[in-house]
């Protein structure tokens, strides 16, 4: 398991970019509490694949996609979802077929995600050390 200590939203932003350039082309399950940095998070991935669009949280779309001439990146918030037919109908499995990067926010909702060869990025806090602090752990998991 890798691990790293981000002091500041700009370290988080890095972190993830350096993880995109060794798993560009992967289902990401990020888990972590509500405001931990998942989102963040993957604004950095995006701009680590070289992507310039505005990420944003995809809570009430479910699912976002960003596209340049060379990459493509999917972003997908399950909190509001129940069930893994729901994640079906969002086109998940085919987008992993054809190795489209994944991100996904609140894999928790749906626990067969976890059976699928992914990375997984932790996210906790320390709000003793600082506001900012976040400690992102990661490894794959699968085949």
């Amino acid at each position: 398991m890798n691990t790293r200590e981000s002091f500041s939203p700009e370290n988080t932003f890095e972190i993830a970019k350096e993880i995109a350039e060794q798993f560009g082309h992967s289902l990401i399950l990020l888990k972590g509490p509500m405001g931990s940095g998942k989102t963040l998070f993957s604004k950095g991935f995006a701009a680590g694949l070289g992507i310039e669009q505005k990420v944003s949280s995809p809570t009430y779309t479910i699912m976002n996609e960003y596209r340049t001439d060379d990459h493509c990146l999917y972003h997908l918030d399950l909190y509001r979802i129940n069930s893994l037919e729901e994640v079906i109908d969002t086109g998940l499995y085919e987008i992993l077929e054809s190795e489209i990067p994944c991100l996904v926010e609140w894999p928790e909702r749906v626990e067969d995600l976890n059976k699928l060869p992914h990375l997984q990025v932790n996210f906790s806090l320390d709000l003793a050390k600082s506001p900012d602090y976040r400690k992102i752990t990661w490894e794959w998991i699968g085949s």
